[in-house]
């Protein structure tokens, strides 16, 4: 009887090792009963650098609903992506402590869209490649500038296949401004012609012709359909597209 009671005993204090164990990354700090908290496999050296010291342990924990989603909000140190907010799996939303009260409704909804889109990426993959002929990749193609991979600042809400091109030529990457300066908020867009082989500051005409200039995260069609969504600030022939298939109450994509 007694060796029983030891042996459960064993097990309790196991498991509440585990609930509470944190990882150290490269100096980041973790913490594992939240679900995919450390997604450093994603980073390359320099991500690992711009969040050395970084503490990405939540401060607050609260369960609400977003319209139609149940929803984890962290409330996170300043440290923890550069005080930047964004999405976790597992329906996380992480926002920096003493966020703006005036935009944090409207961020909530941003992010919002990056969380149906963890969760609906193949509808949301297609509505990218019929409709915006954009396509994403996990990997970049091997004739991508190793400067450009080198550089690549990941970001959480498109971690999961961060790479992507445009009408089969334009490939957006954001990168760090240099290898000294690696504030998330400073990065620039880079876009790379794949069949010139050229690097450039901005999109074509013909991407802003149909996206428009009211697009203030160009890097991804991740981002941009979140800053459509969230925003409604735009005429943009892609805006457009985008809500007719984007049904507002059921919060999901329709008739793909």
């Amino acid at each position: 009887m007694l060796k029983y009671i030891f042996f459960l005993l064993l097990i309790l204090v196991l498991i509440l090792c585990l609930t509470t164990y944190e990882t150290f990354d490269n100096n980041i700090i973790y913490q594992d009963d939240i679900p995919d908290m450390n997604w450093s496999k994603y980073w390359n050296d320099f991500d690992f650098k711009a969040r050395k010291n970084a503490n990405c342990k939540p401060i607050k924990k609260d369960y609400t609903t977003l319209g139609t989603m149940g929803t984890w909000i962290l409330t996170m140190p300043l440290s923890c992506e550069n005080g930047m907010p964004h999405t976790r799996a597992g329906n996380v939303i992480a926002m920096p402590e003493n966020f703006n009260k005036n935009f944090y409704a409207k961020t909530l909804e941003h992010e919002k869209i990056h969380l149906s889109q963890r969760n609906d990426f193949s509808n949301w993959k297609k509505f990218y490649q019929k409709y915006w002929n954009y396509e994403v990749y996990e990997n970049p193609p091997s004739s991508m500038p190793s400067n450009l991979i080198k550089m690549k600042r990941a970001n959480p809400d498109t971690c999961w296949a961060p790479y992507c091109c445009w009408n089969k030529i334009w490939w957006s990457i954001p990168v760090y401004k240099s290898e000294i300066d690696l504030n998330f908020q400073s990065c620039p867009v880079k876009w790379w012609n794949q069949k010139e082989n050229k690097i450039y500051d901005n999109p074509p005409n013909e991407w802003i012709s149909f996206f428009g200039t009211k697009v203030s995260q160009s890097e991804h069609p991740n981002e941009i359909s979140a800053v459509y969504i969230a925003n409604q600030n735009t005429n943009s022939k892609g805006f457009k597209i985008l809500m007719t298939k984007w049904d507002m109450s059921k919060e999901k994509l329709i008739n793909l």
